[in-house]
C-alpha cells in the first residue's frame, strides 16, 4: 500500500515536472527577448515641447529692449541680446532634430526649422533699421527722401517675414502639440495647419502692403476726423494768376504726420503755377534759414516773395493741428493774397442800425463772420459815418463800402456822398432790408434800380425756421445768371441754393447808361406778400422776382494790363439776411457773399470755392429735443421690447404646433 502510494505521487510529480518543463521551455525566450525600446524619436519631442515658448519668450524679449526700454542702455541690451541669442539657439535645435528625425518626423520638423529660421532673419533685418544699422549700411548719409524710402521699405520687409515666419509656426506647433509621445504623427493635419497660418500670414502681408502701396499714390480719399482740407478752385486760381516766383517753405520734423498732410497738399498747390516752389525743411537741420525766415518752432509755413513774407502757424502735433488743417485752404489763401497783393480797406457804414452793429446774436441777425470773410480776403474793415465822411466825401482809400441792411433811412448828403463815390469808379454793396419798415429806395437809385419793399413769400419751396406760416418768407433758389458775380454758383446751381430770409425785390430803373444784370431771381412760385399774411391771395401774382443785381459802368478802359481801368461797380441784394451769420450756416451763401466781393475788387477770376472741412455745428430746436427725447427713451425701447415680444410668441406658437 504504501509503495503504491509513493508511486502515485512520484508519477504526479514527475506528470507536474514534465507539464512544468515545456512552459519553462516556452517562458525563457520571452525572457531573454529586450524589452520594447521607446518610440523613435520620443527625445526629440520632448525636447520640442519648449521650443515655442522659448521662441515666443525671445521675441518678447526684444520688444521689450528695442520697444519698451530703448532708451536704458544696459537693459536694452542685455533684453535684445539674450531674445537674439535664444532665436539662434532654438533655431539650431530644431535644424539639429530634423536631421535625427526620419520619415514624416523629419519633414514636419524640417519645415518648422526653415519656419523658425525665416523669423531669425526678420529679427536680424528689424536690427538694420536702428541707429547703428543705418550707420553701418550708411543708410544714415544718404538724402533724406531716400532714407525715408529705404528705412520704409526695411521695415516693411522685417515685419512681413516676421509674420509669415511665426504664424505659421506657431498654427503647426499648435498641431502636433497633442502627438509628441506618439510612435507615429499625423503629418497631414500638422501640414494642413501650417499652410492654413501661410494663407493667413499671406493675407494679412498683402493687405498691409496694399495699403502701403496706395499711400505712394497721388490720390487720396480721406475719411478721418482729422482730415485734410485740398486746396479749392479758389485758391488754385489765385495761384494761377502768379506772374512773379513765389517760395513756400515749410518746417516740420522729418516723418512728421501733419507735415506729411501740408506736403500733400503744397503739392496740389504747386501744379497749379509753375510760379511756385515748395519746400519741405527741417527746422533743426537748417538753423540758419529758420533763423533767417523767423522759424522758432515747428509747423510753421513761409510764404514769400520779393520783400512780402507772411507765415502760417499750423503745429507738428496731429492732435493739437487737426482742427487747423481742417482749415487750411481758406487760412492759407489768407496768408497767399497778403502776399501777392497790397492790402484793401473795406468800409461798413454805421449809424443806421446796420447788421454790422447788432448785436442780437439770438437770431444770429449778426455780420460777424461777414467781417471775418473780408479779412480773410486781405481787407482792412473800418466803420464809415458821418464823422468819417460819409456826408461829405468818403475816403479816398476805399476799396469797397458796404451798407448792411439798414434800420433808418440814410440822410440825403449821405446818399449823395455814396452816389458820387460810385460814379467817380467806387464799389458798393448794398443790401437792402424789407422787415425794416423805411423808404430805401434812395439807396437804390444811386445805382440805377428800384426796390420795391414787398416781402415775398413762398407756399412750396421754403426753409423751415420756427415752424409757422412766417417760414413761407425763407425764400430758396437756385436760379442764377452766368455773371461773374455769382460764377461759382452758377456752375454748381443744383448743389448750391442760396437761402434769401424774408427778401424784397428790384428792378431797372428807366433811363441811365448803366448796365445791370440781375444775377439772382428766386422760383417761379414766389409771390408778393403785399398784406403780409404769408398766403397766396387772390390778386398776388407767381412770378421769378429779382434778388440780387450786378451793376457797371466803365468810366476809363486803362491800359493793356489794366491796372489804371476804372469802372463803376456795384452789387445790390433785396435781402440784408442773406449774409448774416444765419444765413451763413448755408456754405453757398458764403459762396454769394466771397464771389461778390471779388468781382467788386476786379478778382473775378479768382472766384471759386474754399474747401474746408471744419464740423457744423447741429442745432435743434425745442420741438425737436422734445422728439429725440420721448424717441430715445420711449419709444426705441418700446418697439425693442415689442419685437422681442413678438419673436418670443412665435416661437412658443411654432413649438405647440410641432409638439
Amino acid at each position: 500500500m504504501k509503495d503504491q502510494n509513493a508511486q502515485a505521487a512520484e508519477a504526479e510529480n514527475s506528470g507536474n515536472d514534465a507539464s512544468a518543463a515545456p512552459g519553462a521551455q516556452h517562458e525563457a525566450p520571452q525572457a531573454e527577448r529586450p524589452a520594447p525600446a521607446a518610440p523613435r524619436g520620443a527625445p526629440a519631442l520632448r525636447a520640442g515641447g519648449w521650443m515655442v515658448p522659448a521662441y515666443a519668450g525671445a521675441l518678447l524679449a526684444i520688444f521689450l529692449g528695442e520697444r519698451v526700454v530703448p532708451t536704458v542702455d544696459g537693459l536694452r541690451y542685455a533684453l535684445s541680446g539674450l531674445g537674439l541669442l535664444t532665436l539662434a539657439l532654438v533655431t539650431a535645435l530644431r535644424f539639429a532634430t530634423a536631421v535625427r528625425e526620419t520619415g514624416e518626423r523629419r519633414a514636419v520638423e524640417r519645415a518648422l526649422a526653415i519656419l523658425s529660421a525665416l523669423g531669425l532673419v526678420a529679427v536680424a533685418a528689424y536690427f538694420t533699421t536702428t541707429d547703428a544699422g543705418r550707420n553701418l549700411l550708411g543708410v544714415s548719409r544718404a538724402a533724406p527722401e531716400l532714407r525715408a524710402r529705404i528705412e520704409a521699405a526695411t521695415t516693411v520687409g522685417w515685419i512681413a517675414l516676421l509674420v509669415i515666419a511665426t504664424v505659421p509656426l506657431f498654427f503647426g506647433e499648435a498641431a502636433l502639440a497633442p502627438m509628441r509621445r506618439a510612435e507615429r504623427i499625423e503629418g497631414r493635419r500638422v501640414r494642413a495647419a501650417t499652410l492654413s497660418g501661410v494663407t493667413l500670414a499671406f493675407a494679412a502681408v498683402y493687405s498691409a502692403l496694399f495699403v502701403y502701396a496706395a499711400s505712394q499714390l497721388e490720390l487720396k480719399a480721406d475719411f478721418s476726423y482729422y482730415r485734410t482740407a485740398r486746396p479749392g478752385d479758389s485758391t488754385k486760381r489765385v495761384a494761377e494768376s502768379l506772374t512773379e516766383p513765389l517760395k513756400i517753405t515749410a518746417f516740420f520734423p522729418q516723418l512728421n504726420e501733419v507735415g506729411a498732410e501740408v506736403e500733400g497738399y503744397l503739392r496740389e498747390v504747386k501744379a497749379a503755377s509753375p510760379q511756385i516752389t515748395v519746400e519741405m525743411q527741417d527746422r533743426l537741420l537748417v538753423p540758419a534759414l529758420a533763423k533767417e525766415a523767423k522759424v522758432t518752432q515747428d509747423g510753421v509755413i513761409v510764404l514769400s516773395r520779393d520783400t512780402s513774407r507772411e507765415t502760417l502757424n499750423i503745429g507738428a502735433d496731429i492732435k493739437t493741428a487737426g482742427a487747423k488743417l481742417k482749415s487750411l485752404d481758406a487760412d492759407f489763401q489768407k496768408a497767399l493774397l497778403k502776399v501777392i497783393r497790397a492790402q484793401r480797406t473795406a468800409y461798413l457804414t454805421v449809424g443806421h442800425g446796420e447788421m454790422n452793429e447788432s448785436t442780437n446774436a439770438a437770431e444770429g441777425r449778426t455780420a460777424k463772420n461777414l467781417r471775418k470773410l473780408l479779412e480773410s480776403q486781405n481787407y482792412v474793415v473800418k466803420d464809415l459815418g458821418l464823422a468819417q465822411g460819409l456826408g461829405s466825401e468818403l475816403p479816398k482809400d476805399a476799396g469797397v463800402v458796404v451798407v448792411l441792411g439798414p434800420q433808418k433811412e440814410f440822410l440825403p448828403e449821405e446818399v449823395a456822398a455814396l452816389k458820387r463815390y460810385a460814379d467817380e469808379g467806387g464799389h458798393l454793396l448794398l443790401a437792402l432790408d424789407p422787415e425794416a419798415k423805411v423808404d430805401l429806395s434812395p439807396l437804390a437809385g444811386a445805382v440805377g434800380l428800384t426796390w420795391k419793399p414787398e416781402v415775398l413769400a413762398n407756399d412750396r419751396v421754403y426753409v423751415r425756421r420756427r415752424f409757422n406760416e412766417s417760414d413761407q418768407a425763407m425764400l430758396v433758389t437756385t436760379r442764377y445768371s452766368s455773371h461773374a458775380s455769382v460764377s461759382t454758383l452758377s456752375r454748381h446751381a443744383q448743389q448750391a441754393p442760396t437761402i434769401f430770409p424774408g427778401a424784397a425785390s428790384l428792378d431797372k430803373a428807366d433811363g441811365g447808361d448803366l448796365k445791370i444784370d440781375f444775377v439772382v431771381r428766386s422760383l417761379g412760385e414766389t409771390f408778393a406778400d403785399a398784406n403780409g399774411n404769408f398766403k397766396f391771395d387772390e390778386g398776388e401774382k407767381r412770378n421769378a422776382y429779382n434778388l440780387a443785381a450786378a451793376v457797371s459802368k466803365e468810366l476809363a478802359p486803362g491800359g493793356g494790363d489794366g491796372k489804371d481801368k476804372k469802372e463803376l461797380r456795384a452789387f445790390v441784394v433785396a435781402d440784408a439776411d442773406v449774409f448774416s451769420d444765419a444765413a451763413f450756416r448755408n456754405e453757398p451763401n458764403i459762396v454769394l457773399a466771397l464771389d461778390a466781393f471779388r468781382w467788386l475788387g476786379g478778382e473775378e477770376s479768382f472766384a471759386g470755392e474754399i474747401t474746408t472741412n471744419e464740423d457744423v455745428r447741429i442745432e435743434h430746436t425745442k420741438e425737436k429735443d422734445q422728439v429725440w427725447f420721448w424717441a430715445t427713451i420711449l419709444v426705441a425701447p418700446a418697439m425693442v421690447l415689442g419685437l422681442g415680444l413678438f419673436i418670443t410668441r412665435r416661437g412658443r406658437r411654432a413649438s405647440g404646433r410641432r409638439a
